[in-house]
C-alpha cells in the first residue's frame, strides 16, 4: 500500500517585518535589558541577515549576538539576534529599529519602536527668591527643580544637615532669621530613586551682635597681650573702636596689642564694632596687670657670728606687689629652707645653720631675691673619718698602709689631730699615719681625733687586719715523744697565722700520713714501726710553713717482750728437733746405700753432678761456722760421654752437701762433686772419711732430659742457684 503526502507552501511576495521580542516600552536606567528581534524562515535559496539600529545600540557596552525566540519551533529555524545593553535617561524617547538585510546588504524590512527609559531624579537644584543674599526680616521663597521619569513625586529638605520639616517643593521664609542662613539641599524622589541636589547657601545680613573682648586675664608685667574684639554679623564688621575706662584710644583694628603690659595699662575695656547694616558695643572687660613685689631687704636681728646653740632671727622687708605675697620664702645657701606668713624667719645656730641667706618675695607675677646675708656660726669640726690606702686586703710585708684622718666642716676651721690604737694615743699627729710593714702587730682598732676651739669629734674606728703566712709552727705530741706500743698519739699543729690554715699535713720520715681540715692527727694503737720523724704543715690563702721535725719513739711493753722471747725459744728448739730428725733419717739412709751391691741399679741413662763454682780457699783454721755463712751454686752440670747421656727415672733427683769435721784438709781438694744416684764413686768418698757429715739440702728439680747433640753444645746443661745457708 503507498501513501502519497502533498505540502503545499504560500510564498509572499514581499519579505515579512522582523519581530521583537518583548516590547520595549518600559526599560529602567541601571538594569541590564535584553531585546530580541527574529523573521520567519526564508527560502532555502535566499540570505537573508538582521542588525540593530539605533542610539541604544551604540551605547558602550552594548553586545549583539544570534538568538533563537523561546517558545518557537519552525522548520527551518527561524533567524534572530539580540541585544544586550544599560539604558540610560538620554535613550528615553529614542527609536531602536530592527533591519532585515538581503544576500545585497539592502534593508528590506524593519521594525522600529520608541523607547521608554524611567531614570531617577536629576539635574537637582535649589532656587533661592530673592537671590541671596537678603536681609534680615525679608520673605524668602525656596524652590527644588528636577528632571526625572516619572517626575518626581516627593521632596524632603535639609539645612545645615539638619532635616526640615518641608515635604513640597517649595519652602517660604515669611520673616527670614540669621538663623535660617546656611547651606539647603532638597532631595526630589520617583519610583526609580532619591536624588539630593548640590548646596545652595541662603546668606542673610544682619548688624553686629555678640560684640565682647577676649582676653587673657590677669597678664604678668613685662608680657604681651592681645586684646580682641569679637562678634557675629553679616557681613563682618569693618571698622572697630576701643576705649579703656572711658577714654577712647588711638586703634581702629579687631585687636589691640599691648606689649610690654606695664601696671598702667591695667583696667575696663569696651570695643565697638560696625558694619554696612548697623553697629553695636561689647560690654567692659577687666585686664589686671600683676607685678612682682618692687625690692627686697634681709636684715639680721642677732649681732654676728654666733654661736652654735644660739637663737637667730632674721628680718626681710618687701616692697609694693600685685597681688601681695602670700607668703615669704627664705634661701639657704640658694635652696629652699623655709616659707614664712611673716616677715621674720627664726632659727637655733646649728652647724648646718652656718650658711649665706636670703628672702625672696613671690608672688603670680613673679620674685625678688634680697641680697645676700652671711650667718657665721662656730662650731666643732661636724665628723671625722679615716680613709685607708690601699683598701682591701692586707697582708704583711707587702708595702706600706696609708691611714689619712679627713674632717667635715668647722668653723673656724683650724683644729689639731691626734692617733689612737686600741684606745690608747700613737706619737703620730698630722692628717696621714703610714704602717710601713705593715706588720701582724699593726692590726688592731685605729681612731683619729679632730679638735677645733669650739670641739672635737672622732672618727669610727677603722679596724686593721694584717694578713700572714704560718708562723712558729710547732707539732706537739700528746702524750709525748716516747711512747709505748698500742698506745695512741694525738698530734697537735700549733702555729700563728691569719687569716687561721685551712689546710694541714702530717709527714713521717718525709713520707705524708695524710691531710686535715684541721690542727690534730691521731695516730691510733701505734706499733714500732710508727717510731720516726714527725713533722707537720700548715696553709692558709697567704702561704704554708713546716714545723720543725719531732722523734717519736715507740717501745715494747713488757707483755711484748715476754710474749717475743717465749716465741723465739719456741721456734729454736722446734727448728733443731726437726733438724736432728732429718739428719738422722738421712744418715741412716746413706749408710743403707753404702752396704748396697758393689754395682748399683741405676736406672737413669746418665749421671748428674753438683758443682761448685766457687773455688775453695786454701786451707787455713777458721772459726766455727755460723747460721749467717753461706755457700753459693751456680749450676748443675752433666759430664760430657761417648755414648747416649743415661737418663734418669723422673724429674727429682736427691743429692746434698755435707759438712765434714775435717773441713779444712777437705778444703784443699778440688771441686767437690756429689753423685746423684748411688754408685762406686759414692762408696770412694765414703770410704774418704766423709760419713759424718749432715744434711743441708734435700731436694732438686730438673729440667726435661737433653739429647746428646744439645749436651755437646754446651745447650740447656747448667741450672743456676743462687745460695745455700750451713
Amino acid at each position: 500500500m503507498r501513501f502519497f503526502i502533498c505540502l503545499f507552501f504560500l510564498i509572499p511576495d514581499a519579505p515579512p517585518a522582523p519581530r521583537l521580542w518583548p516590547d520595549p516600552q518600559h526599560l529602567t536606567e541601571g538594569r541590564i535589558t535584553t531585546l530580541g528581534c527574529w523573521v520567519p524562515p526564508a527560502c532555502p535559496e535566499d540570505t537573508v541577515a538582521l542588525a540593530w539600529d539605533g542610539p541604544a545600540s551604540r551605547v558602550a557596552g552594548a553586545k549583539v549576538q544570534p538568538w533563537t525566540p523561546p517558545d518557537l519551533t519552525v522548520f527551518p529555524p527561524a533567524t534572530g539576534i539580540s541585544l544586550d545593553f544599560n539604558p540610560t535617561w538620554y535613550h528615553d524617547k529614542s527609536n531602536l529599529s530592527c533591519l532585515l538585510r538581503g544576500a545585497d546588504g539592502k534593508t528590506v524590512a524593519q521594525t522600529t519602536r520608541q523607547l521608554q527609559v524611567h531614570y531617577a531624579p536629576r539635574d537637582v537644584r535649589v532656587e533661592v527668591m530673592p537671590t541671596s543674599p537678603v536681609h534680615e526680616g525679608r520673605q524668602v521663597t525656596l524652590s527644588c527643580h528636577d528632571s526625572a521619569n516619572p517626575p518626581s513625586f516627593a521632596y524632603s529638605w535639609s539645612l545645615n544637615g539638619l532635616v526640615l520639616p518641608s515635604r513640597m517643593d517649595k519652602v517660604l521664609l515669611q520673616s527670614v532669621q540669621v538663623r535660617d542662613g546656611g547651606a539647603y539641599h532638597c532631595h526630589a524622589t520617583n519610583i526609580v530613586g532619591t536624588i539630593a541636589s548640590h548646596p545652595t547657601i541662603l546668606e542673610v545680613y544682619y548688624a553686629p551682635r555678640d560684640v565682647r573682648v577676649e582676653v587673657t586675664s590677669p597678664v604678668h608685667e613685662g608680657w604681651e597681650v592681645t586684646l580682641k574684639c569679637r562678634d557675629s554679623a553679616n557681613p563682618p564688621s569693618r571698622t572697630y573702636a576701643w576705649s579703656l575706662e572711658g577714654q577712647i584710644l588711638p586703634h581702629s583694628s579687631a585687636q589691640l596689642r599691648l606689649w610690654p603690659v606695664r601696671e598702667a595699662d591695667g583696667g575696663s575695656y569696651r570695643c565697638q564694632a560696625t558694619n554696612v547694616i548697623g553697629t553695636a558695643d561689647s560690654p567692659p572687660t577687666l585686664l589686671e596687670v600683676y607685678y612682682r613685689p618692687r625690692n627686697a631687704t634681709l636684715t639680721v636681728l642677732t649681732p654676728l657670728p654666733v654661736l652654735a646653740g644660739t637663737h637667730v632671727s632674721l628680718h626681710c622687708e618687701l616692697g609694693l606687689a600685685h597681688p601681695p605675697p602670700s607668703t615669704i620664702q627664705w634661701l639657704r645657701n640658694d635652696r629652699h629652707e623655709a616659707n614664712t606668713i611673716g616677715p621674720t624667719f627664726s632659727f637655733i645656730a646649728e652647724p648646718t645653720r652656718a650658711s649665706t641667706y636670703r628672702c625672696v618675695g613671690q608672688n603670680v607675677a613673679g620674685s625678688t631675691q634680697s641680697p645676700p646675708l652671711a650667718v657665721i656660726v662656730w662650731y666643732p669640726p661636724q665628723a671625722a673619718w679615716v680613709r685607708q690606702s690601699p683598701r682591701g686586703e692586707l697582708v704583711a710585708g707587702r708595702g706600706p698602709v696609708r691611714l689619712r684622718c679627713e674632717a667635715g666642716v668647722a668653723e673656724p676651721p683650724l683644729y689639731n689631730i691626734s692617733w689612737f690604737k686600741g684606745g690608747e694615743r700613737l706619737p703620730a699627729s698630722g692628717p696621714n699615719l703610714l704602717l710601713p710593714g705593715p706588720e701582724p702587730a699593726d692590726t688592731g682598732t685605729y681612731i683619729c681625733e679632730v679638735r677645733n676651739v669650739a670641739g672635737a669629734a672622732r672618727s669610727a674606728p677603722t679596724t686593721l687586719n694584717i694578713l700572714f703566712g704560718p708562723r712558729s709552727v710547732e707539732l706537739v705530741p700528746e702524750p709525748g715523744e716516747d711512747v709505748y706500743e698500742m698506745t695512741s698519739v694525738a698530734l697537735h699543729c700549733r702555729v700563728s697565722a691569719q687569716p687561721l690554715p685551712d689546710a694541714f699535713e702530717w709527714f713521717r720520715d718525709g713520707r705524708t700520713l695524710g691531710r686535715a681540715s684541721k690542727d690534730l692527727w691521731v695516730l691510733r694503737a701505734v706499733g714500732i714501726q710508727a717510731s720516726g720523724r714527725y713533722r707537720c704543715r700548715a696553709t692558709n690563702s697567704i702561704a704554708s710553713a713546716d714545723s720543725p721535725d719531732v722523734t717519736i719513739t715507740v717501745y715494747y711493753t713488757r707483755a711484748t717482750i715476754l710474749r717475743k722471747t717465749f716465741l723465739g725459744l719456741g721456734v729454736g728448739l722446734s727448728s733443731l728437733l726437726l733438724l736432728g730428725t732429718l739428719g738422722c733419717f738421712l744418715r741412716r739412709r746413706w749408710q743403707r746405700q753404702m752396704a748396697a751391691d758393689e754395682e748399683p741399679v741405676v736406672e737413669p741413662s746418665g749421671t748428674f753432678f753438683l758443682r761448685n763454682k766457687k773455688p775453695r780457699p786454701p786451707a787455713s783454721p777458721q772459726p766455727p761456722h755460723t747460721a749467717d755463712d753461706t755457700i753459693s751454686y751456680s749450676s748443675l752440670v752433666s759430664p760430657p760421654g761417648s755414648g747416649p747421656v743415661p737418663r734418669v727415672q723422673g724429674d727429682t733427683v736427691v743429692y746434698s752437701i755435707l759438712k765434714r769435721n775435717d773441713g779444712a784438709a777437705k778444703a784443699t781438694e778440688g771441686p767437690d762433686y756429689e753423685n746423684v744416684p748411688s754408685g762406686p764413686r759414692g762408696r770412694a768418698g765414703d770410704r774418704d772419711g766423709d760419713g759424718d757429715g749432715t744434711l743441708l739440702y734435700a731436694a732438686l728439680a730438673l729440667s726435661p732430659p737433653v739429647t746428646p747433640q744439645e749436651h755437646a753444645g754446651g745447650m740447656g746443661d747448667t741450672v743456676e742457684y743462687a745460695a745455700l745457708r750451713h
